[in-house]
């Protein structure tokens, strides 16, 4: 509200100087004193800078806040989706519209709405001034302007399509580099460059073609509008000068409205701009509210039941099937049925693609299972409320993404912890030595992705990471696959002093290709292509013909040598 008083003081102030302008015109044609109007157009072209520049301010700062209010809600939508929504959208494209598009909502709350107003005071008060001299003359000038407008509204519906469809090719060119700065060291081992610089060229070539084709358009719809502002200028001219040799208007009166004029042109000449600017804007809000607007997967629903904390969870798989929502055709886990005592440890064992990260993704309900398949303390998984849940969890995946933070960031990870339980968690990780060597311990910046470390080294942070929290469920998915045998048992003792801390220990999943990280777990699942073949005890099952005891003979045999 405050913007537009200042924006109608401008515009008043805009109008009142052609008017006084006119006025000491024609007290100079009769001799009179112009002095007082002097004075009166110095004043209002003072106060003209101090209103324009207040009401820029008081229009653009609210367009600031809304695109931080835009970056927070969609970041806390998109902490909120699950790795199905990923799965299906280029990581890119949904960078391009939390930087790209929110920039334009920006420009569009903010200057394009500073102009929509303005244009549409400026016109009317400027009109008005004009009409209260001759509204004969008001109308024969504003003719040119008034076809220019609807030219140029012929050109707004295609820029719109071509808009969006350039906002969405630069999302593709940034999916496309993101992905080739991921996997630059692919690119350059196996001398791909020149294959991804085509294909980048390809994508470019598209976006130029596209935003070619908006600058045609505003090269050729826009200056009608300077153009229609002329022609007004040669109308006031041609129908004017007779009128003031008449007597129907005065000398004054024609400087005023040519004054006029040109106090419109420039609002005139910048509604390309705010046309193109809302277009973007508009667009751009679309790809946004697409991203808020996308449905979060909450079978739990509004009401979720309690989700008990503190201790180490009973887990019962009755059931269990599923499959990757972009392959329902094709089952990752069948029908399986197992129980996990609270405060147990449990192994799982199978060979690639047997299922077994799956059935780690549906515990931390990354995805979600269907409905009386999978129990916690005798409840429905799914009808737990989501991050009440994963707060009971610590995992350590195979393949831990580390943040270009240090160490101790990394172990941390946001949540508020000490650096003496960081340091502690780092110790039982077996980071001792490592922290020794590393630049500046165990606050070296490990790197984009943990490049500064060794595989086994981010396997450890990872599980430093897990360590360090009071979790209730330990999952650990193949972590001590880089790291020797002596650090392994080392690891293993240090999962299990873990849960002594506690009053009740927690329930452990551990996932491992190497039995000997398993065989002391209090039960071990096998699967095989999804199915639970197998389970029991380490005794048992190396006892039993099967995969498991196949690989134990390989392994042993292994370490003997």
């Amino acid at each position: 509200m405050a913007g537009t008083i200042a924006l109608l003081a401008t515009n008043w102030l805009t109008v009142s100087i052609p008017i006084e302008l006119g006025h000491a015109v024609d007290r100079l044609s009769s001799g009179d004193d112009i002095l007082g109007s002097a004075i009166a157009i110095a004043w209002m072209g003072a106060a003209i800078i101090i209103v324009r520049t207040l009401s820029r301010i008081l229009f653009f700062n609210p367009g600031r806040d809304i695109e931080y209010r835009l970056r927070r809600d969609l970041l806390a939508q998109l902490m909120q989706l699950q790795p199905e929504f990923y799965s299906r959208n280029r990581t890119g494209d949904i960078v391009s519209r939390a930087s790209n598009d929110i920039s334009w909502a920006r420009a569009m709350v903010g200057f394009g709405l500073l102009q929509l107003v303005n244009v549409a005071m400026a016109v009317s008060m400027t009109g008005l001034g004009m009409i209260a001299i001759s509204p004969r003359l008001t109308l024969m000038t504003l003719i040119p302007v008034g076809l220019g407008l609807f030219i140029v509204q012929l050109f707004i519906k295609r820029m719109f399509v071509l808009q969006k469809k350039a906002q969405v090719e630069l999302g593709i060119i940034s999916a496309h580099v993101l992905e080739s700065f991921r996997g630059v060291a692919a690119i350059q081992g196996f001398g791909a460059e020149k294959a991804f610089g085509a294909r980048l060229a390809e994508k470019n070539h598209a976006w130029l073609t596209t935003t070619m084709g908006l600058a045609v358009i505003r090269s050729i719809g826009f200056p009608l509008l300077g153009l229609s502002g002329g022609l007004s200028v040669f109308v006031l001219l041609w129908a004017g000068a007779p009128m003031a040799i008449a007597g129907d208007i005065s000398v004054g009166d024609v400087a005023a409205f040519a004054a006029l004029i040109a106090a419109l042109l420039p609002p005139l000449r910048s509604l390309g701009w705010m046309l193109s600017v809302l277009q973007r804007g508009q667009a751009a809000l679309e790809r946004i509210f697409e991203l808020i607007d996308e449905r979060v997967d909450k079978p739990e629903g509004d009401n979720p039941i309690p989700c008990l904390a503190g201790v180490g969870p009973n887990i019962r798989v009755e059931g269990l099937s599923f499959a990757y929502p972009d392959q329902p055709e094709t089952p990752v886990l069948r029908d399986l049925h197992f129980e996990v005592a609270a405060g147990s440890v449990l192994g799982v064992f199978g060979r690639t693609g047997s299922g077994k990260t799956t059935l780690l993704r549906i515990l931390s309900r990354l995805y979600n299972p269907m409905p009386s398949t999978l129990f916690v303390d005798g409840e429905d998984i799914t009808r737990f409320d989501l991050q009440t849940w994963r707060r009971r969890i610590a995992i350590a995946p195979q393949r831990p993404f580390l943040f270009s933070e240090t160490i101790a960031e990394n172990i941390g990870l946001g949540a508020g912890i000490s650096r003496e339980r960081v340091e502690q968690a780092a110790s039982l990780a077996a980071l001792d030595a490592d922290l020794l060597v590393l630049p500046d311990g165990i606050e070296t910046i490990v790197g984009q992705r943990g490049i500064m470390l060794s595989g086994g080294q981010r396997q450890r942070v990872a599980l430093a990471r897990a360590l360090v929290r009071d979790a209730d469920l330990v999952v650990l998915d193949d972590v001590l696959s880089a790291v020797d045998h002596v650090t392994e048992q080392r690891l293993i003792q240090a999962i299990k002093e873990a849960g002594t801390r506690r009053k009740t220990p927690p329930t452990v999943v551990i996932v491992s290709h190497r039995l000997s990280a398993i065989r002391h777990a209090d039960q071990i699942i096998v699967l095989e292509e999804g199915q639970l073949i197998d389970q029991g005890t380490h005794e048992e099952l190396i006892a039993r013909t099967g995969p498991y005891q196949d690989a134990w003979k390989v392994q042993a045999e292994g370490s003997a040598a």
